[in-house]
């Protein structure tokens, strides 16, 4: 469970986040939704704990999220992760030595299936491929709560059939809450369970893609 109360974050007199009061109590892939500078990111990092709220509280499983947290239960990889720069196959292998819960086995099958070379190293790599190194990782950790900030970045419309492929067949095998930022909705759309758009730090919208033709309207003329 993820469990935001009156969240507030700023940075020197820019609020990025404003008063977010939100829960997600049951496993699912939500999509979470805005425009560039929307706050997404910020969302993500207070969640995973990466940094602190300005105020409120954000729980996970019960648990007050800071980031002095040692345990979050939430597994996070930011766009553009970095990694050490060594052969992919070995980062697999520190990523399950280092959490007893890590299914290498699901790690090893997305490998194989978007043929990553397991000897190339990281920094060797194409931007779509260095996405896709985190985000196995990220899904393979098996935590109660994944965070995916912008994952098809660098992909092409293959691999991102491919991903939500890879992201479905994930979450039925561990079911548990994802939450995927983007700024696009079409084509996650079939993989969510429900729809969290944020725009200029607030959250506007949370309920599934139906209710939203209920609540949306279309304006013509001059």
């Amino acid at each position: 469970m993820v469990e935001l109360k009156q969240a507030t974050k700023q940075y020197g007199q820019a609020t990025v986040l404003k008063n977010i009061t939100l829960s997600i109590d049951e496993p699912g892939i939500y999509c979470l939704l805005g425009r560039n500078g929307a706050g997404k990111t910020t969302f993500l990092k207070s969640i995973a704990g990466y940094q602190n709220i300005t105020k409120g509280t954000i729980q996970v499983d019960g648990k007050t999220i800071t980031t002095s947290t040692l345990d979050t239960g939430v597994s996070y990889i930011e766009n553009f992760a970095k990694h050490f720069n060594l052969p992919v196959r070995i980062l697999l292998c520190i990523a399950s030595e280092v959490n007893p819960n890590y299914d290498y086995d699901f790690a090893s099958e997305m490998m194989e299936r978007f043929e990553l070379d397991g000897k190339k190293k990281f920094h060797q790599l194409s931007l779509g491929m260095k996405t896709m190194v985190s985000t196995i990782i990220c899904l393979a950790s098996n935590k109660s709560v994944v965070l995916l900030d912008e994952p098809v970045l660098g992909f092409d419309a293959i691999m991102r059939v491919e991903f939500y492929d890879m992201l479905t067949e994930s979450f039925q095998k561990h079911p548990r809450i994802i939450i995927v930022s983007t700024h696009i909705i079409e084509e996650i759309a079939k993989t969510i369970q429900k729809l969290i758009i944020i725009d200029k730090g607030s959250v506007r919208f949370f309920d599934t893609l139906q209710s939203v033709e209920t609540k949306a309207f279309s304006i013509s003329g001059l």
